[in-house]
């Protein structure tokens, strides 16, 4: 996944897979997966059916926590975000568009749910606390979008010490080309970008 140019510049280490895996499903509600209901959503099939593989092989191996952007109907906390991007304002807390999408296999025994305003899953949550409380040494990220909120926080995710590992397969972007791009320099810098099955692969001999 790294290109030519960043590994001459010395963008060419590996992290190790970890023994404490995490799961953390950024954002996947309805607003984002749900074609027609914002302007925010695209189709999410595909990386929804790989997330709840990741979901399956997690189970008994570490914590699931998933994501959900919102805001208040005032919208004075979604901060100066807001101003760049206009379209944030349909993601009301307790709306359609601020529920998971409901063919994700969450589990209200088991899992977390972590409600944000901001990009990045470990910006303003308990994330970091609750990634350390289990010693996580790998957090497995999915969800929505590549170039935004997953981008986020994978880099929060390096700075916090949580080495960062993205399903290839289970995130998606309204764009392309940004998806593609973004996963590049996330596997050359920030994160290993490798495929959900790979990824299984590893969950199954813990």
């Amino acid at each position: 996944m790294r290109d030519s140019d960043n590994l001459k510049g010395g963008f060419d280490g590996t992290l190790p897979l970890g023994q404490q895996p995490a799961l953390v499903v950024i954002d996947f509600q309805r607003g984002f997966t749900e074609p027609g209901l914002t302007p925010l959503a695209s189709n999410c099939d595909s990386q929804i059916e790989q997330t709840n593989a990741l979901i399956r092989a997690m189970r008994g191996k570490g914590r699931i926590i998933f994501t959900i952007i919102g805001y208040e109907p005032h919208l004075a906390d979604a901060n100066l975000w807001l101003t760049k991007a206009s379209s944030l304002r349909c993601l009301l807390r307790g709306t359609s568009a601020c529920e998971l999408d409901p063919r994700l296999d969450y589990d209200p025994e088991q899992d977390i749910i972590l409600y944000k305003t901001q990009a990045s899953a470990f910006y303003g949550t308990p994330l970091p606390a609750l990634l350390a409380h289990q010693g996580c040494d790998m957090l497995i990220v999915t969800g929505a979008t590549t170039s935004g909120c997953v981008r986020a926080s994978v880099v929060d995710s390096l700075q916090s010490g949580f080495a960062p590992f993205v399903a290839e397969d289970a995130v998606a972007d309204r764009s392309a080309a940004q998806h593609r791009s973004n996963l590049v320099d996330m596997a050359s810098k920030y994160a290993e970008v490798m495929p959900s099955a790979q990824l299984i692969q590893h969950l199954q001999t813990l």
